[in-house]
């Protein structure tokens, strides 16, 4: 029985199966269980551990085995040889693994024992977990279908049948998946309402909005559905989508099997190629995607027209496509060539409609599904065209426990103009916010060590109107509504600044005979307390309310440095927001380096890379022989890096490695000297980032209209720069190739 597919807002994912549980009965409804099988490498390490073989001898034996995806311990064990389809697809180095892996099984040792007792369980069931989304629901009780097992954590039923099974038992089985994209799509539309009084139904959005396509033609799909990664990006700049049929067919299109078709689909939308079909009866289904298979439909549809499938048989088709079932594939192919030539149409042109369709075992697509998600994709779309800011708050507030991913969207942000503020005791929200300004503000709840609580504490507060200072703060809140740990991030984070005539340095500078002026406040708050609560039991308890501790006066310290400032900020917040460290080197990152930190590891086939950023991390070690070496961490705008430096390197460049310093690294990445198949990243260079500009630039060329240019010079000093060199050919253009010179 086919399975049933409904997505959910992840939030709400619970309540749907909780609301199934009390239609049909705790008895009548399980999730579906999964199971774990031991791979290669996980049997030999488990037999190790068994056999009391240490762990650096199975390292070793581990790290020879070939790291190809279909390399198993049979198929490199198999008798006489390598497996021979195996082996074809083995580059050298993986061959001369697997000759050496074959080596240690045939040993008599403990080595050669624990490879050929690893064989013996690789594919063993290793353990059991239970499906993201797959529920059973059966007609009565499920224990007369199916055996089950209890869930520790839920008490609800479990099934024992793995996905597979339950489907071809003929249960029924519900996929209820939580997406988050339709958690950002609810409460971006809630801030919507909120800050503009727009109350929008995304259901109803206008499918020809310009605004929306041109975003998508612009290829800035960062936090679309279905549409951000790169490739997609530069295929939507290529395509320039016009359609919403254009957007399903691409949704179709972007996957393993039939990417290899999107250049010749957008060369026929734009008329570079001409639309062809294999044979002239393929032009009825194939007109609106220009010649080409791009949908599940349309392989049954073409499948029953050219051959002369049944729709039974069409769908198995379908299903043989959509399940990767290769055997079934092959076993319709003499049937499809049969019904074809009976047909009329050529054999060879026959063979090649179902190598096209071959393709799609890889990752087919039906049109229904493809239809769905780009509607999806077209909402957030839309959001993002007219609502930015509040689409990017929601997008940062359900990635808000991926540090990585925060900073991608913020970067993005920036990038579309967004201005993104910190955490503001007086402002920010429980979760990333909009102010009135059009600014993201930083959720108080993303900072560490402030949990949820707490800011609930505060915001239901704050409805009495804003609060003025730390100490009046914490008189208004309940007694431990906040504790000194969740004072120190909000502090740190910048949620204090707010405060008139305070900053940051000053909440951690000892006052009076406390460690801090937080610890300060905390008490100043409870004797307040203390104080209000004698008054209220007195004879004059009506004049309670004028009983009033005069605030401890203010540390009187020195401003934080920017660099420290930003540093402890990125400790409750993961990042940088208030600025960056590299904010005065903004010109030779964009200009000078090769690639971002976070896509270095995309360059090892470079010749060298040049990266530049903070070190935000160094060790000095030394080492048995009695040798220097070292490690340090790197980091920019998009992530981190480290990088071990050995021998003259070390020597050469310690000087460098100092906390706060911003360089510059040349390098190569190489073959590493563990010889397990990881590359190594090699330093040729390290230097300052500041001069960088000056020092690697060769010339600067201007180029200024004709026009622009007069006989008048409005000061003496303003081609101090540049000796001019005209170049005449062009009429219309002046332009001067000059060496940079200060002046």
């Amino acid at each position: 029985m086919p399975d049933i597919d409904i997505d959910f807002d992840d939030v709400g994912r619970q309540q749907v199966i909780d609301y199934v549980i009390d239609k049909y009965g705790r008895n009548q409804v399980a999730q579906i269980v999964t199971y774990g099988t031991m791979a290669a490498k996980s049997s030999l390490r488990d037999v190790g551990r068994v056999m009391n073989i240490h762990l650096s001898e199975v390292d070793k034996v581990a790290k020879t085995f070939p790291i190809h995806l279909k390399a198993t311990l049979g198929k490199i064990l198999a008798k006489d040889d390598i497996d021979p389809k195996l082996k074809a697809e083995l580059n050298s180095e993986d061959v001369d693994k697997a000759n050496q892996f074959r080596q240690l099984a045939d040993g008599q040792d403990q080595i050669g024992q624990m490879i050929q007792t690893a064989r013996k369980l690789e594919g063993s069931v290793r353990n059991t977990g239970i499906h993201a989304c797959g529920v059973v629901i059966t007609p009565d009780d499920i224990t007369k279908y199916v055996p089950v097992k209890v869930d520790k954590d839920s008490d609800m039923y479990i099934t024992q049948f793995d996905n597979s099974v339950a489907e071809s038992a003929g249960l029924l089985k519900m996929d209820f998946l939580g997406l988050k994209t339709l958690s950002i799509i609810k409460d971006a539309v809630f801030m919507i309402e909120k800050n503009h009084g727009v109350k929008l139904d995304v259901d109803e959005v206008p499918l020809e909005d310009e605004l929306t396509y041109k975003l998508f033609q612009r290829g800035e799909t960062v936090g679309i559905f279905q549409y951000e990664s790169t490739g997609m990006q530069k295929y939507m700049k290529e395509l320039v989508p016009t359609t919403f049929e254009d957007l399903i067919a691409m949704n179709a299109l972007y996957r393993p099997g039939p990417l290899e078709y999107i250049p010749n689909f957008i060369a026929r939308k734009h008329g570079r190629e001409a639309i062809t079909y294999d044979v002239p009866d393929c032009e009825e289904y194939l007109k609106d995607t220009y010649g080409i298979t791009v949908y599940q439909e349309q392989v049954m549809l073409l499948s029953q027209k050219l051959a002369g499938f049944t729709k039974g048989q069409a769908d198995k088709l379908r299903k043989a496509m959509g399940k990767k079932l290769k055997a079934d594939l092959d076993a319709m192919y003499p049937k499809f060539l049969e019904g074809g030539e009976k047909r009329g149409h050529p054999k060879d042109r026959l063979e090649k409609i179902w190598k096209d369709w071959e393709a799609f075992a890889s990752y087919a697509f039906n049109k229904s599904h493809s239809t769905c998600y780009a509607f999806v994709a077209f909402q957030t779309a839309y959001l993002k065209a007219h609502y930015p800011a509040e689409f990017m708050a929601s997008v940062l507030t359900h990635n808000k426990n991926d540090i990585g991913k925060i900073t991608f969207f913020l970067e993005e942000c920036r990038r579309g103009g967004i201005p993104v503020l910190g955490p503001d005791i007086n402002e920010s929200e429980m979760d990333f916010s909009v102010n009135k300004a059009g600014a993201i503000r930083f959720g108080m709840s993303a900072l560490k060590g402030v949990g949820e609580g707490p800011v609930e504490e505060i915001l239901e507060e704050r409805k009495n109107g804003p609060f003025k200072s730390l100490f009046e703060m914490l008189r208004r809140l309940p007694m431990k509504a906040v504790n000194k740990k969740a004072l120190e991030s909000l502090a740190l984070g910048g949620a204090f600044d707010c405060f008139e005539g305070t900053h940051r340095g000053q909440y951690f500078a000892p006052s009076d005979k406390y460690d801090s002026l937080l610890e300060h406040a905390i008490k100043f708050a409870s004797a307040v307390r203390a104080t209000h609560s004698q008054s209220a039991n007195s004879l004059f308890g009506d004049m309670s309310n004028s009983v009033m501790l005069p605030e401890p006066p203010l540390p009187q310290v020195e401003h934080w440095s920017l660099l420290e400032k930003l540093n402890r900020e990125k400790e409750v917040t993961g990042i940088f927001i208030s600025g960056h460290p590299l904010d005065d080197y903004r010109v030779e990152i964009e200009h000078f380096m090769t690639c971002t930190i976070d896509a270095l590891s995309n360059h090892q086939n470079k010749p060298t890379v040049q990266v530049g950023g903070m070190v935000t991390k160094t060790i000095h070690r030394v080492s048995k022989n009695g040798n220097g070496w070292g490690i340090f961490e790197i980091s920019d705008y998009t992530g981190s890096y480290e990088i071990k430096l050995f021998g003259e390197d070390y020597q050469k460049f310690r000087h460098l490695l100092t906390d706060g310093i911003a360089i510059f690294v040349k390098g190569r990445f190489q073959k590493g000297w563990k010889d397990d198949g990881e590359m190594d990243f090699k330093v040729l260079e390290v230097r300052l980032l500041e001069g960088i500009a000056l020092s690697m630039t060769e010339s600067i060329t201007l180029k200024l209209p004709l026009e622009r240019i007069s006989a008048k010079r409005s000061s003496p000093n303003w081609m101090a720069f540049a000796a001019p060199t005209p170049d005449r050919t062009n009429s219309k253009w002046k332009s001067w190739t000059t060496a940079p010179r200060c002046g």
